[in-house]
């Protein structure tokens, strides 16, 4: 705010430095937030609206406490064209923030006090779902070696993505299947596997899956990663006859290096061949696994910043106080990702986990938050679960989403995704929260869910309210509650 402070006043300061044309104040409120702001006082009662790409938001609603006329009549406001709202003398208190716009998930803020802010929104996903798909041209192939090349597609992670991190998002729970031999095997969508060779006992086996697909939600600019590697055949092949999953073979699959682009999805349906040959995973680190109780799984995985986006450049599940070597980009920042999972929710779906991402110091052990209970519904309010967190976590923030189960056509298949639809920030870790009452809500048929983590960090006390909180974040526990 400060910044937007400065960049207003100065042209008025420029203007006020001639003493012989001092021009008229301007007489409207709308007037002076379009740029002529003339002292400090009207700029420090404003509230801006705007997206993440710096966009005013003309239009948005803003609703100041939990509800319409609670704690004051005239709480509900409108921002004018520039996306602006004065603020009213009548709030004195520290107050729920809720702002929402046409396109937009509604956003809240708890417990703010009186005072100029400015509030991001982010856009809503769409139902729609935009398919990419294509090859991953000049695998490096040796037929009949005893391994499987292939491709691996996946969108480039933000750090919220990191820290909520989930296996579906590396390796897609939708499949396509092939049928080597006559045996019907189902491979993840986002697997592309060049025409090649292999021996399974005395018969050669022709593998041949050349395309990847994945889905985003929003048209628009998306970052991409696509990367190189290997499994063995047969005993992947041998396992997944068997039955077992994709997810419980992850240490089978081992990524060399990869690549990543920049994709401007315009349609429903991108078609874009992929390099996976730009860069090489080639730097070692020991990960060290922390004590894990015997209902859950831990997975570690080595994680490289590529400005300001984070893809895995290796990935083990690993028994506690056992150390695994993972691969890391030389020339990178390397950070640590740990994931705390229970056994039989990975196994038959579940949103609780705990993880941790702090720089990746070779032969260092995370510290985790514990996993949680399920928070519960009690009228307007959530009721929190309890737990004890580690000394060297500061607690810095709650973050809930509200999302709505939606069904999508995905390819052929039909799939219910979790669509946000409502994300509110807290600058502690609560207890209980008050959802504020939206004064044009109407009842919403199907099922949604509250989820809710807790986020700390083993170096910030404290962090602005929103999404800087993220940033500053090593650590969260996660659970839900659907209703």
């Amino acid at each position: 705010m400060k910044k937007l402070m400065m960049s207003l006043a100065l042209p008025a300061l420029l203007m006020g430095c001639s003493e012989d044309k001092k021009p008229q104040k301007p007489s409207s409120f709308s007037e002076q937030m379009a740029g002529l702001i003339w002292n400090d006082q009207t700029l420090e009662n404003v509230i801006a609206v705007k997206n993440y790409e710096g966009e005013a938001l003309a239009g948005a609603q803003i609703l100041i406490g939990t509800a319409l006329d609670a704690p004051f009549a005239g709480n509900f406001l409108t921002a004018d064209e520039n996306g602006l709202v004065e603020i009213p003398a009548e709030w004195t208190s520290a107050q729920a923030i809720t702002v929402q716009a046409e396109g937009y998930m509604r956003l809240t803020y708890l417990n703010q006090e009186p005072g100029a802010m400015t509030l991001r929104l982010r856009v809503q996903p769409a139902k729609i779902q935009h398919e990419v798909t294509g090859t991953t041209p000049n695998l490096p192939i040796q037929h009949k070696d005893g391994w499987t090349d292939f491709g691996l597609v996946m969108p480039a992670f933000s750090k919220l993505d990191m820290l909520s991190f989930s296996m579906d998002r590396v390796i897609s729970p939708q499949t396509d299947r092939i049928t080597p031999l006559g045996q019907q095997i189902d491979v993840p969508s986002n697997i592309a596997l060049p025409e090649q060779e292999e021996k399974f006992g005395i018969f050669t086996v022709k593998l041949d899956k050349p395309v990847y697909r994945i889905y985003y939600g929003n048209p628009g600019v998306n970052r991409v990663f696509a990367a190189r590697g290997r499994f063995p055949f047969r005993s992947t092949v041998d396992h997944l006859r068997a039955g077992k999953a994709f997810y419980e073979l992850i240490n089978d699959f081992k990524i060399h290096g990869g690549a990543i682009r920049d994709l401007d999805i315009k349609s429903t349906q991108t078609k874009i061949d992929l390099p996976t040959n730009e860069f090489t995973f080639a730097e070692p680190k020991v990960f060290v696994a922390p004590a894990v109780k015997h209902d859950e799984i831990f997975i570690a995985v080595s994680v490289a910043n590529q400005s300001g986006y984070l893809i895995p450049t290796d990935f083990k599940k690993i028994p506690q106080f056992d150390k695994v070597q993972l691969d890391t980009l030389p020339g990178a920042e390397a950070l640590a990702l740990g994931v705390l999972k229970k056994s039989e929710e990975m196994k038959n779906g579940g949103d609780r986990m705990s993880a941790s991402l702090v720089p990746f110091v070779s032969g260092a052990t995370p510290t985790m938050l514990p996993m949680i209970p399920d928070p519960t519904i009690a009228g307007d309010d959530i009721v929190m679960p309890k737990f004890n967190a580690a000394p060297s976590i500061n607690p810095i923030a709650t973050y809930s989403v509200l999302s709505k189960e939606e069904e999508v056509q995905q390819g052929n298949a039909k799939v219910k995704i979790q669509n946000p639809q409502w994300e509110i920030y807290a600058n502690t870790w609560l207890e209980r929260m008050t959802v504020p009452r939206w004064p044009t809500d109407k009842p919403v048929a199907g099922k949604k869910r509250w989820a809710v983590s807790f986020v700390g960090s083993q170096t910030a006390s404290q962090a602005p309210v929103g999404p800087a909180m993220i940033e500053a974040a090593t650590h969260v526990t996660h659970s839900t509650v659907t209703f």
